[in-house]
């Protein structure tokens, strides 16, 4: 049978292309829908608005806050006036005397305060001092006399309260909710709306609690204090306006930042624009709020009127703590036309929220926050072309990415989906850093990795069950290195080779026909099994190809069919390695012999190792062939292996292994003349690795080199020399090459098979 006539009838036959066409078609139909899986997934978590995608979503922008807060500057007119651990320490427990709060806002007007925003809500009467003495009397006519001729005369400390509050611009905070409370608000703003009517568009809430009427009278301006998290709990949008009521009499109440910021700049109202307004063409549908204008200050919004903030953090220079300001060691620049906030940061007081950077950032803070954003222009936002614009990136790169896992090797294919991934996230983290703009880079850039994944995982699969065809088809008639080479590149299948710098390994096990004349065929069988399997291990491991085995013999080679950087180092490792497990071997055969009650012959192996340019590739004929290497590089291998008998080592080496691999521990044998060859070659014997490099093996060399040069020039030294080398412990190895050298007389030149001369001194 022709190992080349299976492929080439496939490739040719009328009813191989067909069955190929076939499953190409059915691979191509198959690989599109595990393409249509990943997009049709990512598609949907880039339109969701809640769910795992969206709390994705999240994560990632909040981690670019993380990254690059916002830039604060000490410039910004917002400070916050503290009430906090230290100022209810000093000052008492919360809540203050409305006398005590008087007198605060009585202070910040003193010191120029542009505007004062309360974070506190005043709904109840002062109950501390002269409301709460009275309080405490009998529900009696003198009781509503005295408290009707207080009011009178201005003396109910929720007048002094109003007063104060009159005296500079005050926003007082109000709040939103749909248990108890008013259903209607005097409003103290007015709004023009552009466009769509925005009430549809914005969170609406059935009741509000307000401040007591004579505060709300006297303040300047009200505010909601509500914020509408993210199911999270995370405070990433501030809503600038929330609405009371349902219905066309809905009121639109703004928040409390707004509402400071329309009195910082002296304006009576608020622009609204939503769709359909004069530049939003809107196509004719009602799709959300676009833009708030206070003043001359513009603000993008999302459709339901909201602003996305781009924090600071926390500022220790935009705080000053409540008791300070009351004891008037705040100075007046530091508060000289500011919006002043004034709220509870105090621990016990609970008015914490969550944000992007930080879990527990105190209500007041967030206010800041919110009116430092829109005062540095900030327009941190989610453009409503945002997730169009990431479906069609998202299928692009897709069917890139698809191409990619079916065309090219998995790691170039993996490197191209890397670096699209990390253009995506890039490009992601430019357009915040530089645009204020929120584009989505995990959800894509997760549904890439998912298609490349499945198409890989696909192809790979595919790929393996045509490997198993053509190693099915060839394993009896080669060996498994080269029946998964073919399976990897079916086009090798043919005559030919290649040139190529390789290493080669001969290794031969000594004595072997004495030993089989004490053994049976099945014990022959036995011990050849004990010696190559856990030689052929070794060389496997140092990436080595078994050739051949020759009777106890193998042969191998390195760099190819795959190449083996720095091979000849790999060689010497795995003649050392397979010189060190002689031992076991020679103790498992031991065990055998001593079974069967035969006398037992040491196990000794010889191995020949050189590295040279060879001829490598299928030999033979049309009809069978084989992978070997054929040069004369291997001859020379074979020689050195021989040449072990005659030297009495078991690693023998040329000198071009010695260059290659420099790094080893090498003995210097001489030169030997070999059959064919008009020059000697040098040869060394393999003594160890790196690692067996010391002071005592320097030593030895020196000494063996000394007896070497005397041989070599007839010293008359010559042969102590030689005696004190055999005697160094290293040199104990070396006895026959020692003992034959001393049996010479010259000491220049020693005959040992018919092909071999050993020559001492030179070069």
């Amino acid at each position: 049978m022709s190992a080349a006539a299976p492929a080439h009838r496939t490739r040719k036959g009328t009813s191989g292309g067909k069955g190929k066409s076939k499953a190409s078609w059915q691979s191509v139909l198959s690989d599109l829908m595990l393409l249509l899986l990943p997009l049709a997934i990512g598609l949907f978590a880039i339109g969701a608005n809640t769910g795992p995608a969206a709390r994705l979503r999240n994560e990632v922008f909040d981690q670019f806050q993380r990254l690059a807060p916002r830039t604060w500057s000490v410039d910004l007119p917002v400070r916050v006036v503290d009430i906090d651990d230290e100022s209810l320490a000093r000052l008492g427990q919360w809540p203050w005397p409305r006398s005590r709060i008087a007198q605060l806002s009585n202070k910040l007007a003193d010191n120029g305060a542009a505007v004062v925003a309360w974070d506190v809500i005043f709904s109840e009467e002062d109950r501390q001092s002269v409301a709460g003495a009275l309080q405490s009397l009998p529900d009696v006519p003198e009781r509503k006399a005295l408290a009707t001729a207080l009011a009178t005369r201005g003396l109910m400390d929720d007048d002094t309260l109003a007063k104060a509050f009159a005296r500079v611009p005050t926003v007082l905070a109000m709040s939103l909710g749909n248990e108890t409370g008013a259903v209607a608000v005097s409003a103290k703003w007015g709004i023009v709306a552009l466009g769509d009517n925005p009430a549809p568009f914005i969170t609406g809430h059935e009741k509000a609690l307000l401040p007591l009427p004579q505060l709300v009278e006297a303040a300047a301006g009200l505010g909601s204090v509500n914020y509408v998290p993210d199911g999270d709990l995370v405070v990433r949008r501030a809503p600038l306006f929330l609405k009371l009521g349902t219905g066309p009499d809905a009121q639109l109440i703004p928040s409390l930042p707004l509402e400071a910021l329309r009195l910082a700049f002296g304006a009576s109202s608020y622009q609204i624009k939503a769709s359909n307004a004069s530049g939003e063409t809107g196509l004719g549908t009602k799709s959300g709020i676009v833009a708030v204008r206070v003043g001359e200050t513009i603000m993008q919004t999302e459709a339901d009127g909201e602003i996305r903030v781009r924090f600071a953090g926390f500022q220790p220079a935009r705080h000053f703590s409540a008791w300070k300001v009351l004891a008037g060691e705040v100075p007046k620049d530091s508060l000289d036309g500011r919006i002043v906030l004034v709220g509870a940061t105090a621990a016990g007081l609970n008015d914490l929220r969550a944000t992007p950077l930080g879990v527990a950032v105190p209500g007041v803070d967030a206010h800041a926050e919110v009116i430092e954003h829109i005062l540095s222009a900030s327009n941190l936002a989610r453009p409503d072309y945002a997730p169009g614009v990431e479906a069609v990136v998202l299928i692009l790169v897709g069917l890139l990415v698809a191409w990619g896992a079916r065309q090219s090797h998995p790691l170039p294919a993996a490197i191209g989906l890397f670096a699209i991934i990390a253009s995506a996230l890039a490009a992601s983290w430019s357009a915040f850093e530089s645009l204020d703009l929120l584009f989505e880079p995990v959800v894509p850039a997760l549904s890439w990795i998912a298609i490349f994944l499945l198409l890989t995982i696909s192809t790979y699969r595919r790929t393996e069950r045509e490997r198993r065809t053509v190693r099915h088809a060839f394993s009896r008639y080669l060996a498994p290195a080269i029946v998964e080479r073919l399976a990897a590149n079916p086009s090798a299948l043919q005559l030919g080779g290649e040139a190529r710098n390789m290493s080669i390994l001969f290794c031969d096990a000594r004595d072997f026909t004495t030993r089989s004349e004490t053994m049976g065929p099945e014990d022959v069988v036995l011990f050849l099994n004990d010696l190559h399997t856990p030689l052929t291990n070794l060389v496997l491991a140092e990436s080595g190809t078994i050739d051949k085995y020759i009777g106890d013999g193998l042969m191998a080679f390195w760099n190819a069919p795959l190449d083996v950087p720095h091979h000849p180092a790999c060689a010497c490792r795995a003649a050392l390695k397979m010189r060190d497990a002689v031992p076991l071997i020679d103790a498992k055969a031991q065990a055998r012999a001593a079974a069967r009650g035969a006398s037992h012959v040491p196990v000794v192996i010889g191995i020949g190792l050189n590295t040279g340019d060879v001829f490598v590739g299928n030999m033979g004929s049309e009809q069978r062939f084989d992978y070997s290497i054929v040069g004369d590089a291997v001859n020379v291998a074979a020689r050195l292996e021989s040449a072990t008998k005659d030297f009495g080592v078991q690693i023998a080496v040329s000198d071009s292994i010695r260059q290659a691999a420099p790094e080893f521990l090498y003995v210097d044998l001489g030169k030997i003349s070999l059959k064919g060859k008009a020059e000697a070659m040098q040869v060394y014997c393999l003594h160890g690795g790196p690692e067996d490099r010391t002071g005592d093996f320097d030593a030895f060399i020196d000494l063996h080199q000394k007896a070497l040069d005397a041989c070599a020039n007839h010293d008359p030294n010559a042969r102590d020399l030689l005696r004190a080398a055999r005697r160094h412990p290293l040199g104990r190895s070396y006895k026959k090459f020692y003992d034959r050298l001393m049996k010479d007389e010259s000491g220049i030149e020693l005959e040992m098979e018919p092909e071999t001369i050993i020559t001492l001194g030179g070069s």
